[in-house]
């Protein structure tokens, strides 16, 4: 009997490299051409080290560093990889013989039936040893399910890899976005004294009869409207610097004192990106649909093993006695092993149901990835063009604000000698201040545009080899 059993599980361990379901099969990802990177405003060469340490920004780079420290939707991200890890080990354990150690204490009275009358007797049995449970895996259903979180595992690694790459973008981007509300207030309130100036200027001479009502009212509410576009302008700033510290893992105000107004200038240099052509290889979110196809190609491999036998061996070894006074003694040693064989014969309906779910499931997941793929390119595409254009405004608006600062200067002087109306002087300040105002979003803009680039590029990291893989099914 026990070479019998032997004999079978030799044969179930040849038998072992065989397993149904689809093969999933990886290819090289395809070499891609971005027609954006062709601008002016680009250079092939790769960034020097972490992007967002190029704009030589000390308050930056340290909120960046603390977020991906402690930022809270990384450190979900974290729990989601171990989570998985855990769950790749235990699967891959699942394949080998699971052993357990155990006593058993059994009293009971029931009746004899070797006797006429049925006299019924006590019974006492003990039992101390290890039991184990071995599933042969004859047609791969186990290694199928551990091929499938592994591919789980990789998923969320490269998970974990978009969400560093999105925190630090969200980072920069907010940073960039809290110094030019910064800049346009700093604006408003110049502007606000040099309006102060005007409005008195206008009274005074509406005093002497050289003016008139007209020029003070209308004075006044170009000084009122300014003032009213301050408190606007103080609420998007607190809410950035609100923002920035939960991003870092801290509470709404930590940061107040850290992120007084400080200028910061456009990045003015052709922008670095690397190789573009490896732009798949980059995008984490794209590394992370192929391998969510792979665990959903596996998994139709383990709904097919379902539809063939399943063969175990379980067996004990150990002592079992009916004294404990005897129990570890040599004439209670005992052993057994027992195969077992379960088959979804008459349920095939049911486990053919499984079947088509899991199939539809890697359709879905294939799709999801070719889906991933047009996104990357579209995000990337669209990311390099604003920027390019971004860059292209700046130097319009830069042009627009100097020729506007030099007008409003000459209505001013023209104004006090009389030889120009306030309306001028008035509609002067106004174009000043619209252009000024753009000047300072223009320049926050082309920052933020840089951390669009750099996020649809995949951010800073690299993935490893075993991440590198864009799988056809």
């Amino acid at each position: 009997m026990v070479i019998r059993t032997l004999s079978v599980a030799l044969a179930a361990l040849v038998l072992a490299g065989c397993a149904v379901g689809p093969d999933y099969k990886a290819t090289p990802p395809p070499s891609v051409t971005l027609q954006g990177a062709q601008d002016a405003a680009f250079s092939s060469e790769s960034p020097v080290g972490q992007w967002w340490g190029q704009f030589d920004d000390p308050v930056l780079e340290s909120l960046v560093r603390d977020a991906l420290v402690a930022n809270h939707d990384l450190r979900i991200a974290v729990a989601r990889v171990k989570e998985a890890r855990s769950v790749f080990v235990e699967s891959r354990l699942d394949q080998a013989p699971h052993v357990t150690a155990g006593g058993d204490y059994d009293r009971r009275k029931q009746p004899d039936l070797s006797t006429p009358e049925g006299e019924r007797v006590l019974t006492e049995t003990y039992s101390l040893g290890f039991d184990a449970r071995w599933e042969l895996d004859l047609f791969g259903r186990q290694r199928r399910a551990a091929e499938a979180a592994r591919a789980d595992l990789q998923a969320e690694q490269a998970s974990l890899a978009d969400a560093q790459v999105t925190v630090a973008a969200e980072v920069a981007r907010n940073y960039f976005e809290l110094r030019g509300v910064q800049k346009r207030l700093n604006v408003a309130k110049d502007t606000l004294v040099n309006l102060r100036d005007t409005q008195q200027l206008t009274q005074t001479r509406w005093d002497l009869g050289a003016g008139s009502e007209l020029d003070v009212q209308s004075s006044r509410a170009r000084l009122k409207a300014i003032e009213a576009d301050i408190p606007l302008l103080e609420v998007a700033q607190a809410q950035y610097r609100h923002r920035l510290a939960v991003l870092v893992g801290r509470m709404p105000d930590a940061l107040d004192a850290m992120l007084v107004p400080k200028e910061t200038p456009a990045y003015a240099h052709a922008l670095p990106l690397g190789d573009t052509a490896e732009l798949l290889r980059q995008r984490p979110d794209v590394r992370e649909a192929e391998r969510r196809l792979a665990a959903s190609t596996a998994r139709v491999g383990v709904a097919t093993a379902d539809l063939f036998p399943r063969i175990s061996l379980s067996g004990f070894v150990g002592f079992l006695s009916g004294d404990a006074g005897s129990l570890t003694n040599s004439a209670s040693k005992a052993w057994s092993i027992t195969p077992s064989i379960s088959w979804a014969a008459f349920d095939f309906g049911t486990v053919r149901a499984r079947l088509r779910a899991s199939e539809a499931q890697a359709d879905g997941a294939l799709a999801q990835y070719e889906q991933s793929v047009l996104l990357a390119l579209e995000d990337t595409e669209n990311a390099l063009t604003a920027y390019a254009r971004r860059q292209t405004r700046l130097a319009i608006v830069a042009e627009q604000a100097d020729a506007a600062r030099r007008a409003e200067v000459l209505a001013e002087v023209r104004y006090r000698e009389g030889s120009e109306d306030f309306l001028t002087l008035l509609d002067a300040q106004r174009t000043q201040l619209a252009a000024d105002d753009a000047l300072a979003d223009a320049e926050a803009q082309v920052n933020v545009g840089v951390v669009a680039v750099y996020k649809a590029l995949g951010g800073w990291r690299q993935p490893t080899p075993e991440e590198t893989p864009v799988a056809v099914r």
